[in-house]
C-alpha cells in the first residue's frame, strides 16, 4: 500500500493533493522508493494561496518523471503567437494552492513554468547533475517574495452573498478565511463586505465573472461599470431570437 511521503503528509495535505501524490508516487519502482531528502529536493508544498484554479495537466506526469530520475527535458513553451522550445534541467515540482509549477535550469538560469500553460513536454536521454547546494523549498520561498513584492495590486471592495462565502477559499485560497473573521457584521440582508487583491482590473473582472450573482463589486466605479457592460452584451444575446 502506498503512503504520502512523511514529509508531506505532516503538513495538512488535502485528500486531492494526496491523490496526485500517491498517483506519482505510484509511478516509481518499488525498488527505488525515495528517501525523505530524495523528495525534499524534488517536490515542495506551498500550502498558502495566490488564487485558487483547477486546471488541466496533461504534461504532469511526463515531468514528473524527468524530475525523479534527474533527465533533461524538452519544453514546447508559448510566447504570444510563437511556440519556443527549450531543452531544461527539471530540478523540482511545487504545488502551491492546487497549481502545479516546475522549477527548471536553462543556460545557468533558473525559471518557474507553471505546467498548464506548456504546450508540450517531452523526456530526454540525457540526465543533467542537480547542484549540490540548490534547494527547492528556499528558492521557491524567494521566489514567492519577489512575486509579491514586484507585482502591482488592484484592490477591489466587494459585497459577497451568504451562501457564496464558505466556498471563497475554494477560489482564494485559505488565506481569504482571516479576512473573512475580521470583517464587518452582516449588512441586513446576510452579506459582508471584503476587500480582494487582484492584480489588474482586467484580473479582477475575469475572476469575479466567474461568480455570477454570489459577489457585487461596490468599488472601483471602473470595474463595477466594466462587469455592468459585460453583462448587458450578454443579457442582450441570449434574449434575441436566435436565427433560424
Amino acid at each position: 500500500m502506498l503512503s504520502v511521503p512523511a514529509p508531506l503528509a505532516d503538513l495538512g495535505v488535502s485528500q486531492e493533493l494526496k491523490s496526485a501524490l500517491l498517483k506519482l508516487t505510484a509511478a516509481l519502482p518499488a525498488a527505488r522508493r525515495p528517501s525523505e531528502e530524495y523528495v525534499r529536493q524534488r517536490f515542495y508544498l506551498d500550502s498558502v494561496g495566490w488564487q485558487r484554479d483547477d486546471e488541466a495537466v496533461p504534461h504532469l506526469k511526463t515531468i514528473h518523471q524527468a524530475v525523479w530520475q534527474d533527465r533533461k527535458l524538452h519544453l514546447t513553451l508559448r510566447a504570444f503567437s510563437v511556440q519556443v522550445q527549450k531543452l531544461v534541467d527539471p530540478y523540482g515540482l511545487v504545488v502551491k494552492a492546487g497549481v502545479w509549477y516546475l522549477v527548471c535550469a536553462a543556460h545557468g538560469h533558473i525559471r518557474v513554468h507553471r505546467i498548464s500553460y506548456l504546450v508540450d513536454a517531452r523526456l530526454a536521454d540525457e540526465k543533467f547533475e542537480r547542484p549540490a547546494d540548490f534547494d527547492l523549498a528556499a528558492y521557491w520561498q524567494a521566489s514567492c517574495t519577489e512575486h509579491e513584492q514586484n507585482r502591482s495590486i488592484y484592490s477591489v471592495t466587494v459585497r459577497v452573498a451568504p451562501n457564496f462565502v464558505p466556498i471563497l477559499p475554494r477560489y482564494f485560497g485559505n488565506g481569504i478565511r482571516e479576512k473573512i473573521v475580521r470583517a464587518q457584521p452582516p449588512d441586513a440582508e446576510g452579506w459582508i463586505t471584503l476587500e480582494l487583491a487582484f492584480e489588474s482590473l482586467e484580473a479582477a473582472r475575469d475572476r469575479l465573472l466567474d461568480f455570477g450573482r454570489g459577489v457585487e463589486v461596490l468599488e472601483p466605479f471602473a470595474l463595477r461599470r466594466s462587469l455592468l457592460d459585460i453583462a448587458e452584451q450578454i443579457v442582450a444575446l441570449y434574449t434575441r431570437q436566435p436565427s433560424v
